[in-house]
C-alpha cells in the first residue's frame, strides 16, 4: 500500500477529505478503497495529525466496471446484429466479425476463418492485428485454426505449444501471442469454423468473455445461414435440379445480357437449340427413372462438348440449348460444334445395365442476323431444330426466314390430320417385292398414303412426323393393320394369289401395352394365314430399349408372322446384335443401294452385310433399286429380294392385284453379265 505520508500531499489543509483511491499491490492486482482524511488540529488552529479511514471496495469497482463493460459489449452485439442482417457482402461482415470480437474484449488481435468440410475450402476469413499474415489457406493440422476446423474440436490452450503454428508461416511466438480464446461456430449443429481472439499478454479469460464471443459466433452463424439459404434459392431459381445446368430462365437472363451489354458486345451470338429424339420413347418403356438418368448423362455429354465462351442450359423436358459468343463470327466452328453435339448424344447410353440409343436434333441461330431480341433468336432456333427433326433426326440446321412459314404450315397440316381418320381420307398403296431368283412378286409392302379433298395427295414425309409427335400413329396404325389384314381377305376369297404383306410398325406403336394381343386379336378376327402378315421395324426403333422389344416381337412371332429390320445400316447396330431379334429378314437401306455402282465402300458393306446375313439365316432385301446395273449387283452378291422403282413405284391395290393376276415378273436373263 502506499506509505502514511502520501496523503498529506493532496489533502486540503484543515479539511476532511473523502475520495476513492486506486492501489498497486505487490502481486501487481490493483485495489480500490474509500478514504476518509480526518485532519486532528492543535490548540493553535494547526494540523496535528490525519486519521485515515481506508475501506475497500474493490469489489464494488469491478462489478461497475463489469457493468459498463457489459453494457459496451452489447451495444457493439447490437451494431454487428443489425449488420448481420443486412450486409449483403460476407467478406466485409467476416472482417467486422473480427473487429467486433477484438472491440469487445479490448485485445488487439483477432481472427476468423469459416470452412467448407466437405471440400476443405475456406469460405470466409479474416484478422485483426495480425499484420495481414495470410490466414487463407489456414486449413491444415498444423494451424490452431486448421486444426479446428479440420476436426470440429476448439483447441483452447492457456500456453502456447510450439508444435502448432497459428498462421501460416508464423509461429505462436512470432505472433506475439501469448494466450487466446477461440469459440465454435456452427449452423443447426454442423460446424462451420472458429472465431477467435488473443492476447500479446497472459490474459485470463472470464466467464463474461466466452459468452461475448459465443454471441458473436451465433449471430455470424445465422448469417450465414442466411447467405447459403438465398445462395440455394438463387442456385435453384437459376439451375435445373435434375441435371444441375442452368435453366432455361437464367439462359434467357444470359443472353439478354449479352446482347444488352453497351460495352464489349461480342460481334455474333450463337443459340444451339437441342432435342433428344425418341426420348419419350425411352420414358414411356423404360421408366421415368431412366430417362432421368439419360437426361443427367447428355447434359454431361454436352458439358464436355463446350468451351470457355460458351453456356450449355436445360431448358425443359429433353430440350437443351448451347450459347456461343463470338468476337469474330465463325460458321464452321458451328457447324463443329454441331456435328460434335449430334455425334456425342447418338453414341448409346448405358443405362441400368443396357445400351439405349437415342439421337438429336439441332437448330441454329445467331444474333444479330436472325434477330435481335432475346425471344426472338430463342423461337428460331426452335424453329430450326424442327426442321432439322422433319429432315430424318440425328443431323443439325441453320435457321432461314422461309423456316417459319413451313412452321405455319405443320400447324395447319397438323390440324387437318387430327380428323383425318374419321373423314376416311387415309388409303394404302402397295410396292411390290420381286424376287432375285425367279424375277417374280414375293411380296408387298403396305404405304400409308393420305389423299385431302382439298390439297390432293400429301407427301408421307410432311404428315408421318407429324403422325408420330402427336400420337395419331396409334390409331392410325391400327386401322393399317386391319385394312392389310382386310386385302389379305379379299384376294383369297376372290382367287388372287397370296404374297406376304409387310406392314411398317411405329416406335410409338411399339410402346403401346398389350400390342401383340392387339394384332393376334386383329389377325384372328380377319381368319387370315398369319404367315400372310409381316412387320417391319427400323433399326434405330429396336436399339431405344431392346430387352423390351425382343420381348414383345417374340410374342408377335410366335403367332406365325414374320418380322423384318428396315433401314439397316443407318443405326448403331450390328448383324451380331441384331440376333437377339427373332428376325426373319433385313432390309439394306436405299442409301447404299443409290451408289452401290461407283461407290466402293458402298459396295463392300453391301456385299458384306448379304453373307453376314446368310450366315444367321436372314434374308435380304435391297430397296430403293432403279437402276439395272445396280441389280445386277445385287444378283451377283447374291441378294434375296428387291424392291425399288425397277420393278414399281407404289401403286393402289387394284393395280397391285392386276400385277399379281397377270404374273408380272422382272425379266433376271436380260441382266448384263
Amino acid at each position: 500500500m502506499s506509505s502514511a505520508s502520501e496523503p498529506w500531499r493532496w489533502v486540503p489543509e484543515n479539511e476532511v477529505w473523502n475520495g476513492e483511491v486506486r492501489l498497486s499491490g505487490r502481486t501487481g492486482k490493483d485495489a480500490w478503497h474509500r478514504r476518509t482524511i480526518i485532519p486532528i488540529l492543535d490548540d493553535m488552529g494547526g494540523v496535528e495529525k490525519y486519521i485515515c479511514i481506508d475501506i475497500d471496495i474493490t469489489v464494488r469497482k469491478e462489478f461497475e466496471v463489469a457493468i459498463l463493460d457489459n453494457s459496451r459489449r452489447q451495444n457493439l452485439i447490437a451494431l454487428f446484429g443489425q449488420q448481420a442482417l443486412t450486409e449483403e457482402n460476407v467478406s466485409a461482415l467476416g472482417e467486422l466479425a473480427a473487429l467486433t470480437a477484438a472491440q469487445g474484449l479490448t485485445l488487439s488481435k483477432a481472427a476468423l476463418l469459416v470452412v467448407d468440410r466437405v471440400s476443405h475450402g475456406v469460405i470466409l476469413n479474416a484478422e485483426v492485428g495480425l499484420n495481414h499474415v495470410e490466414v487463407r489457406s489456414g486449413y491444415h493440422n498444423d494451424f490452431l485454426n486448421g486444426t479446428a476446423s479440420s476436426t470440429g474440436c476448439v483447441i483452447n490452450s492457456d500456453t502456447p505449444d510450439n508444435r502448432y503454428t497459428l498462421l501460416p508461416g508464423e509461429t505462436v511466438e512470432a505472433c506475439g501471442i501469448r494466450s487466446g480464446l477461440e469459440i465454435e461456430i456452427s449452423c443447426r449443429e454442423v460446424f462451420k469454423g472458429v472465431l477467435g481472439v488473443y492476447a500479446s499478454t497472459d490474459y485470463s479469460f472470464t466467464r463474461e468473455d466466452v459468452s461475448y464471443l459465443q454471441t458473436l459466433a451465433n449471430l455470424l452463424a445465422a448469417a450465414l445461414e442466411r447467405y447459403d439459404a438465398k445462395k440455394k434459392l438463387i442456385y435453384l431459381a437459376e439451375n435445373d435440379s435434375l441435371t444441375h445446368l442452368p435453366n432455361r430462365w437464367f439462359l434467357s437472363n444470359y443472353l439478354r445480357e449479352i446482347i444488352s451489354r453497351k460495352t464489349s458486345v461480342p460481334d455474333a451470338v450463337s443459340v444451339i437449340f437441342i432435342d433428344l429424339d425418341r426420348f419419350k420413347a425411352v420414358n414411356d418403356t423404360l421408366g421415368h427413372s431412366v430417362g432421368d438418368q439419360l437426361l443427367i448423362q447428355a447434359g454431361r455429354r454436352l458439358k464436355d462438348c463446350i468451351d470457355e465462351n460458351s453456356v450449355v442450359a436445360r431448358l425443359g423436358g429433353d430440350e437443351f440449348s448451347i450459347v456461343v459468343t463470338h468476337h469474330v463470327y465463325s460458321e464452321s466452328l458451328i457447324k463443329a460444334l454441331a456435328n460434335h453435339v449430334v455425334e456425342a448424344l447418338g453414341k448409346p447410353f448405358n443405362l441400368g445395365g443396357q445400351d439405349v440409343f437415342v439421337s438429336a436434333s439441332v437448330g441454329i441461330a445467331n444474333y444479330p442476323f436472325d434477330g435481335r431480341d432475346t425471344g426472338v433468336i430463342l423461337k428460331n432456333a426452335d424453329t430450326a431444330m424442327y426442321h432439322a427433326k422433319k429432315s430424318g433426326r440425328n443431323n443439325y440446321k441453320f435457321y432461314n426466314a422461309t423456316m417459319n412459314e413451313s412452321l405455319v404450315r405443320r400447324l395447319q397440316t397438323e390440324t387437318l390430320l387430327r380428323g383425318a381418320l374419321d373423314r376416311d381420307e387415309f388409303i394404302l398403296h402397295f410396292q411390290p417385292k420381286v424376287s432375285l431368283t425367279d424375277g417374280r412378286i414375293s411380296g408387298l409392302e403396305a404405304l400409308l398414303r393420305w389423299n385431302h379433298p382439298e390439297q390432293g395427295m400429301v407427301s408421307p414425309a410432311e404428315f408421318i412426323p407429324i403422325l408420330e409427335d402427336t400420337g395419331l400413329i396409334i390409331p392410325v396404325g391400327e386401322w393399317v393393320i386391319r385394312n392389310v389384314c382386310e386385302t389379305i381377305k379379299s384376294w383369297e376369297e376372290n382367287n388372287v394369289m397370296q404374297v406376304p404383306i409387310a406392314i411398317n410398325l411405329s416406335v410409338r406403336q411399339l410402346q403401346v401395352k398389350g400390342l401383340a394381343e392387339t394384332i393376334k386379336h386383329i389377325v384372328e378376327g380377319y381368319g387370315i394365314n398369319p404367315a400372310l402378315l409381316e412387320f417391319e421395324l427400323t433399326e434405330s426403333m429396336l436399339m431405344i430399349d431392346p430387352e423390351s422389344a425382343v420381348n414383345i416381337l417374340r410374342d408377335i412371332k410366335s403367332y406365325g408372322i414374320s418380322l423384318s429390320v428396315d433401314d439397316f445400316g443407318t443405326g448403331y447396330s450390328s448383324l451380331a446384335y441384331l440376333k437377339r431379334f427373332p428376325l426373319d429378314a433385313l432390309k439394306i437401306d436405299r442409301a447404299f443401294i443409290k451408289d452401290i455402282t461407283s461407290n466402293h465402300e458402298d459396295a463392300a458393306i453391301t456385299r458384306a452385310v448379304i453373307v453376314l446375313a446368310h450366315e444367321l439365316g436372314l434374308k435380304v432385301i435391297a430397296e430403293g433399286v432403279e437402276t439395272v446395273d445396280q441389280l445386277a449387283l445385287l444378283v451377283t452378291y447374291g441378294c434375296d429380294q428387291m424392291q425399288g422403282y425397277l420393278f414399281s413405284k407404289p401403286v393402289i391395290i387394284e393395280e397391285c392385284a392386276s400385277m399379281i393376276k397377270s404374273s408380272r415378273s422382272l425379266k433376271l436373263l436380260d441382266i448384263p453379265a
